[in-house]
């Protein structure tokens, strides 16, 4: 506390009003394994320009993500991004946006939400839709969350096909509740549904699985929907990749309760690895155990038309104990973006765009087979698939060599999939780009 300017008086009052006998006593639940132990070793002080010269020596160590084409996705995906959106949202009134905490004065980002709202609900076919979820993982963990309180049950069913950082996440929410948490396993790049159906019984609160799942594969999620529903449980679709919304089924058809989502595919960048934004739906049914906020369509005692925040349920609007969430925030420049891109591109754009991005796939890892140099695994995907190769360092040293960002290496979150890659394809690759990948690495 040497940096806080409080007298020695005022930290004993503060001390004694929290209950705490001394600094020590306020941090004994810190285990000390944790803690810092001596002085920290920390280089001398450096001048302003010495600071900068040494932030940019770093900075020189990043590619450049304009001319290095990424091959991976992996829940982070590069999709154009119109001119436009970059300039709607570089305007001031957006630009600065947070949390409306007075919202009848910030119709512009109450209008946003709602228009952005409608765009998910469309595209999901889900009653209800909640715009801003931090990201896709915490809405994935929110999910989770929600099953447990509608069912009155303990056990969460996931596929372990599901992003391993939004299984991280779940865990950690679920937590404090002993939830129990079976996982589980894959088969030829797919859920395996008849180890689901050994694994569900009626205690289950929710079956949780996303499509197109970590490898890209499409989910029989109509199957699935039913097998969870047969023992009374909540059915979740995670969907990582919101750009498959504009050409597979509606999760609403295939009779899913929650969606969980990240829209970061919907004109947003990736920059240094965010912002992201996540998104969470469900039936009109669930409404009032959803957390976050929701804004709606109204009109004046003039009769005209504007936007109030119809709902809201997190901890910083009402009382603790009534809330559904710790959710303090709202990433209203991301809804901006996306509501600016969707209703750019509209839905035929997105058809087409999503299109591209299951052929151009298709047509990448045809090109791959041919050259014999990689082993397949067969099951139907949107813009990711997995191939193995004995050559897996070989062929990245190719591909940053010749500017492209290697696919992601699977055995890094997958211990037994050695030497399987996990390429993703995007709009941005053109066929001359493909035909080049493939001969680099191909031969």
């Amino acid at each position: 506390m040497r940096y806080i300017p409080n007298t020695k008086e005022q930290k004993e009052e503060m001390l004694k009003e929290i209950g705490a006998s001394s600094v020590e006593d306020l941090l004994k639940d810190i285990p000390a394994s944790a803690r810092v132990k001596g002085k920290l070793n920390l280089p001398s002080p450096l001048s302003e320009e010495e600071v900068k010269e040494k932030i940019y020596n770093i900075s020189k160590k990043n590619l450049d993500f304009f001319f290095y084409k990424p091959l991976v996705g992996a829940g982070a995906y590069r999709h154009t991004v119109p001119e436009a959106v970059k300039a709607i949202i570089s305007r001031e009134e957006f630009y600065t946006s947070y949390t409306p905490y007075q919202p009848e004065i910030s119709q512009g980002n109450l209008q946003s939400m709602f228009e952005y709202q409608t765009h998910i609900s469309r595209l999901t076919g889900m009653d209800v839709v909640v715009p801003s979820i931090y990201d896709g993982a915490s809405a994935t963990a929110e999910a989770a969350l929600m099953a447990l309180r509608l069912t009155h049950k303990n056990k969460v069913i996931v596929s372990q096909l599901i992003h391993p950082h939004y299984r991280e996440t779940l865990n950690t929410y679920v937590e404090p509740h002993d939830t129990k948490v079976v996982e589980i396993p894959y088969k030829n790049g797919l859920t395996d549904i008849e180890k689901l159906k050994d694994s569900i019984d009626n205690e289950t609160a929710a079956v949780i699985i996303q499509s197109p799942n970590f490898f890209g594969g499409i989910e029989d999620i109509e199957k699935i929907s039913k097998i969870a529903h047969e023992s009374g449980a909540i059915m979740v679709q995670v969907i990582a990749e919101s750009m498959s919304l504009g050409l597979l089924k509606q999760p609403a058809k295939m009779d899913v309760d929650i969606v969980a989502g990240e829209a970061q595919s919907f004109g947003m960048d990736i920059n240094f690895g965010g912002p992201f934004n996540g998104y969470l739906c469900s039936k009109m049914k669930f409404i009032r155990q959803i957390p976050g906020r929701i804004a709606g369509e109204t009109v004046d005692k003039n009769g005209n038309r504007g936007f109030v925040m119809t709902f809201r349920a997190r901890e910083q609007d009402i009382r603790r104990e009534k809330a559904t969430s710790n959710i303090c925030s709202n990433h209203a420049l991301n809804i901006v973006a996306g509501n600016a891109y969707l209703s750019l591109v509209g839905k035929q754009g997105l058809k087409k765009i999503a299109e591209y991005n299951v052929k151009a796939a298709h047509y990448l890892r045809s090109k791959l087979l041919e050259s014999g140099k990689f082993e397949q695994i067969d099951y139907p995907f949107f813009n990711e698939f997995i191939l193995k190769t004995d050559n897996k360092d070989s062929l990245k040293e190719k591909l940053i060599k010749n500017n492209f960002i290697p696919p992601l290496d699977l055995s890094l979150f997958y211990p037994e999939l050695e030497g399987f890659m996990l390429f993703c394809t995007t709009e941005i690759f053109s066929k001359d780009d493909i035909d080049s990948i493939a001969q680099i690495i191909g031969g």
